[in-house]
């Protein structure tokens, strides 16, 4: 039971760590699988200098993230991903099948971690109230208003790391700001916010294995 705990929690700090830099866009409508247009956020696997060169080529933005899920799934670039795509009439699904992607387990892997969270939804809570100050009934109240536990979490992260209330930050992230946005405003770097998250994820982790 450790041990799965334990390998869940490197697999949710993965997760977690990549999304803090991403992008809020909704993929396009067409040729686009539903689950894809349903996420909330895409993890940022792409680095500034190569989003701006696609673009450059002609590509937008929610083709770019597409295009890298696929490549990070299938290990290929993510030129060669949207070269094929674009030859093949713009189908992800052809584009997915082609590179033996299982769109399905690609929904799975982005939902897992939410599901982890929310199955363990008073240890995260206990946890970011030590970790943030705030009191669990303030955090409960974030979630009311539509904030998911993998956020409220994320903009905990954040705010320690910039040295900021988790207020502040959950308003910039309640003004639809992405984290991309909200990072670069508050002028924080990848590893910043990876250390702190690291440290609310181990805290967790803690109270989990005590339970078992």
């Amino acid at each position: 039971m450790k041990k799965r705990i334990s390998a869940v929690f490197v697999f949710c700090l993965l997760l977690v760590s990549s999304a803090l830099s991403a992008n809020a866009e909704t993929a396009p409508k067409d040729h686009t699988p539903n689950h894809v247009q349903k996420q909330e956020h895409h993890h940022r696997i792409i680095d500034d200098s190569l989003l701006n060169s696609l673009q450059e080529k002609g590509f937008s933005k929610k083709e770019i993230f597409i295009a890298a899920h696929i490549a990070k799934f299938s290990k290929q670039k993510i030129e060669e991903v949207l070269d094929y795509y674009k030859k093949n009439d713009s189908s992800w699904e052809k584009t997915a099948q082609h590179y033996g992607v299982d769109l399905e387990k690609m929904k799975k892997h982005h939902h897992h971690m939410d599901k982890f969270l929310e199955k363990n939804k008073d240890a995260v809570l206990q946890n970011v109230s030590k970790y943030s100050d705030n009191n669990t009934q303030e955090l409960q109240g974030y979630l009311e208003k539509g904030i998911s536990l993998r956020s409220l979490v994320s903009c905990a992260a954040m705010a320690k790391a910039a040295n900021k209330d988790l207020a502040d930050v959950m308003k910039m992230k309640e003004q639809g700001k992405s984290f991309h946005e909200i990072k670069k405003e508050l002028k924080l770097n990848k590893e910043q916010i990876h250390n702190e998250m690291k440290k609310i994820v181990n805290e967790i982790q803690k109270d989990i294995k005590k339970e078992n």
